[in-house]
């Protein structure tokens, strides 16, 4: 009589890329664990300064990171701008209405534009609008988002000649958010659609904008559709955050076919 169990019928091992399989998942689960700078996320505590009282991190917010890296460790490659609640300490006190509307400040390049008579110098009026708004890379916080047909409105006072313009834009969608924005003047009107798509790979984000935008010189008639590059969310837990924007931006004249290809690298 056998003094153990009998052995399986027909079981077996699991096998060699199987086993590889495995190894990688762990490996890359680990990597991440050390990404935030700990191995295990109990570690993400209060710790005394010395003087008898806690860092200015609270145990609640601990908490909240030791949620948020919970939800995060499972959502690598994935599109993660609907499937989780950004934190508030990742959030700037605007909304994504009017970041969309900062590009106005330089709204005195379409005026410039609209009266210039050389057809290429009016494409590349156009194409400083288009870049001018990456100036506000600086801020790396995210704008919150507003709530399904939220709108904001700003009146443009016109200067050096150029006339006064008003900016409207609502949000037309919740989940995926997607915003629309509207300006006009007497010389052109501005239109975007602002939706993204994006890429959560552990201490950076991809983004790929997936919105449009389009612009009209009433006295000529031209009208210009924006596509952007791709843009990259650096170091989201560890280190300093950075913005950078990598790839083309096509810029084209839709009556005349004339386009100017701006390279980011």
């Amino acid at each position: 009589m056998s003094d153990g169990p009998d052995p399986v019928v027909g079981a077996k091992k699991p096998g060699f890329f199987s086993r590889i399989g495995n190894g990688v998942l762990k490996v890359v689960d680990y990597g991440l664990d050390i990404l935030v700078g700990v191995e295990d996320a109990d570690d993400l505590e209060t710790v005394d300064d010395g003087q008898g009282a806690g860092n200015t991190a609270t145990h609640e917010d601990a908490g909240e990171r030791q949620a948020l890296w919970s939800q995060l460790r499972g959502m690598i490659g994935a599109d993660v701008m609907s499937l989780f609640s950004v934190p508030v300490f990742f959030m700037e006190p605007i909304t994504m209405l009017q970041k969309m509307g900062e590009i106005m400040q330089y709204m005195r390049l379409l005026d410039l534009a609209a009266d210039e008579e050389d057809p290429d110098l009016r494409l590349a009026y156009v194409c400083a609008l288009a870049i001018s708004t990456y100036s506000s890379n600086e801020r790396v916080k995210k704008p919150f988002n507003p709530v399904l047909g939220e709108t904001w409105e700003c009146h443009l006072p016109g200067a050096d000649g150029g006339g006064d313009a008003l900016y409207v834009a609502e949000q037309v969608c919740h989940h995926p958010p997607i915003g629309a924005g509207h300006a006009e003047s007497a010389k052109w009107s501005y239109d975007i659609t602002s939706m993204i798509k994006t890429k959560f790979m552990g201490n950076w984000v991809d983004i790929w904008p997936l919105g449009r935008t389009r612009i009209r010189l009433n006295r000529t008639g031209d009208v210009y559709n924006l596509c952007p590059p791709r843009t990259r969310v650096n170091n989201i837990f560890l280190g300093r955050t950075w913005i950078d924007t990598f790839g083309d931006m096509l810029v084209s004249n839709m009556n005349t076919g004339a386009s100017a290809l701006l390279k980011f690298k």
